[in-house]
């Protein structure tokens, strides 16, 4: 940025000094400017100058006129998120900067302090949803608050870097504490009936194989006969199916690390059968089936089943197998604790679950590792009495 003092004769007959700055062009391609007058010396002007023009250099504001985060976030989408971010990823942004914008999208970015987005995010927290039914506002989820102030903070840290900013309001505010809920898991006769529900609606196959490895919905949805070693009893994840508003697409894992599962002889003889009739499908359709797609879990002309028409599939027939909030998610977390509940060691379901670390299934299934600690107070006892 360049910038310089001038002189200015007031109608009074008193002289003031005063500093311009050009800061480039806006959005819109306008001139930017910061002035500032009242300086009763040149000296004045000049030292302030000075010091505006190093707030450059020290990562302080540099687009001159406070632009509003409305605007900002326009940008931030168009320049970062959709650039760096994966399209469900971007979908879900939007889907929460809807919620903030009513409240601050005019907000100037000199004005987005800690208390005021305290405020927003209170009251979100207080009557920020809507009840369709009632036609009137409802208290959001804590959860969901969190999500939009990291919307927000995520952005401000762009703009940090971009040095629009200086600091992070968002670092200031105090947010919703989210309940801890442990997450619901299945008995073995609740899985049967999982199971067998899944057999009358025509799922049992893609059940069967969530409920034997733990797999996420996208990874089996993206699985491809090559993934499977019927031989070595082993299925590659190395990919996963994604739905948007827009299209489905194949992106890597969450990890984004490929892992091999081995399988159970009963998921093996399953999944043949399985192969077996859908090769009547191939027959039928002869050249418009999807071979090129190979899925393990196909349209019966062989391209990709949809995730979110899959999930409403099974919400109903979970609920008609009277396992009340029951999900897909539900049969990958009974996987995990089922397994370590017999002794299975934690690394190995932590692998088997594609966690980034056994940290994080330890965190996660802390519940199911109560047993080895009552294991482990007995074998002390075994110790005690040869010490004894």
């Amino acid at each position: 940025m360049n910038g310089c003092i001038f002189k200015r004769k007031l109608p009074s007959g008193t002289v003031t000094w005063g500093y311009v700055i050009d800061a480039g062009k806006d959005t819109d391609g306008k001139r930017k400017q910061i002035q500032k007058t009242g300086f009763a010396r040149k000296t004045d002007a000049d030292t302030a100058l000075r010091q505006r023009l190093n707030e450059k250099d020290e990562g302080g504001l540099v687009k001159p006129d406070p632009t509003t985060f409305a605007a900002f976030l326009k940008e931030w989408f168009t320049e970062h998120a959709e650039r760096n971010c994966t399209p469900k990823t971007v979908e879900r942004y939007r889907q929460l900067a809807n919620y903030i914008l009513p409240h601050i999208g005019t907000t100037k970015f000199q004005d987005l302090s800690a208390l005021a987005l305290e405020r927003v995010f209170n009251h979100l927290k207080d009557s920020g949803g809507w009840n369709r039914k009632a036609k009137k506002s409802r208290p959001l989820g804590a959860k969901t608050v969190r999500h939009i102030a990291g919307l927000v903070h995520v952005a401000l840290e762009t703009a940090i870097r971009w040095k629009l900013l200086k600091v992070n309001p968002v670092d200031g505010v105090q947010l919703p504490k989210v309940p801890k809920r442990e997450a619901q898991v299945l008995d073995t006769g609740q899985l049967r009936a999982f199971l067998e529900a899944a057999r009358a609606h025509g799922v049992y196959e893609f059940i069967m194989l969530a409920t034997a490895t733990g797999c996420r919905r996208g990874e089996l949805l993206a699985l491809t006969w090559a993934d499977v070693d019927f031989t070595g009893r082993l299925m590659r994840v190395s990919k996963s199916l994604e739905q948007t508003k827009g299209a489905l697409r194949v992106k890597p894992t969450k990890t984004e690390k490929p892992r091999e599962i081995s399988l159970p002889k009963s998921a093996i003889e399953v999944l043949r059968i399985h192969r077996g009739r859908q090769a009547e499908n191939r027959r039928l359709f002869g050249p418009d089936y999807r071979d090129d797609l190979n899925l393990v879990f196909a349209t019966p002309e062989g391209a990709y089943l949809k995730p979110d028409t899959l999930t409403a599939k099974i919400c109903l027939l979970t609920s008609k197998a009277g396992l009340k909030g029951a999900s897909l998610h539900t049969l990958r977390h009974s996987h995990g604790s089922l397994l370590l509940s017999v002794g299975v060691p934690l690394p190995v379901v932590s692998k088997r679950l594609g966690h980034s670390s056994v940290y994080v299934t330890a965190n996660v299934y802390s519940h199911a590792l109560s047993q080895d600690e009552v294991a482990a107070a007995d074998a002390w006892d075994t110790v005690q009495a040869k010490i004894s």
